[in-house]
């Protein structure tokens, strides 16, 4: 039940996630491409069929969706862009936001793109699934981009 980080750019969440540190004996470090396929691809072999190519018949924060608590209560209208805290959503595998709420840098670039950086995921602001794969500036900062952290056990 916590605010994603956002209005942050690619160095920001860099320094972030591996700030965020795991305690003796683990480290952090952004959430690479590979890891978030990983991530998708045991969702989806856990039962989510689907997720990482479709957006509807999940309980994720899209713009077009609404989204229920456990208890089946509209939390947010569809067709309204709003950021939820982690958590409001349902959880795939026991993972949350990975197909909605905020688009999240990875450490993947696209070197014949100009240096940008890639985002993963879906977001409030559209209608992208888990599996949607973005490129933007490494300097842009919006409202609808965050990032995750993978941990990392010595």
């Amino acid at each position: 039940n916590q605010t994603p980080y956002t209005d942050i750019n690619w160095s920001k969440a860099y320094s972030l996630a591996k700030s965020i540190g795991g305690g003796t004996g683990a480290t952090t470090y952004l959430c690479s491409s590979y890891a978030w396929d990983t991530a998708i691809n045991f969702i989806m072999n856990n039962g989510a069929t689907g997720y990482a190519e479709n957006s509807t018949g999940f309980n994720g924060n899209w713009y077009s969706q609404e989204v229920k608590d456990s208890s089946e209560n509209v939390i947010k209208a569809a067709n309204k862009a709003e950021r939820l805290s982690t958590g409001l959503t349902t959880a795939q595998s026991n993972i949350y936001d990975m197909g909605g709420n905020v688009g999240e840098f990875t450490t993947e670039i696209n070197p014949g793109m100009g240096e940008s950086v890639v985002l993963r995921g879906g977001d409030y602001y559209y209608i992208n699934p888990a599996g949607y794969r973005s490129d933007d500036g490494p300097s842009d900062a919006h409202s609808y981009y965050g990032l995750r952290t993978t941990l990392f056990l010595k």
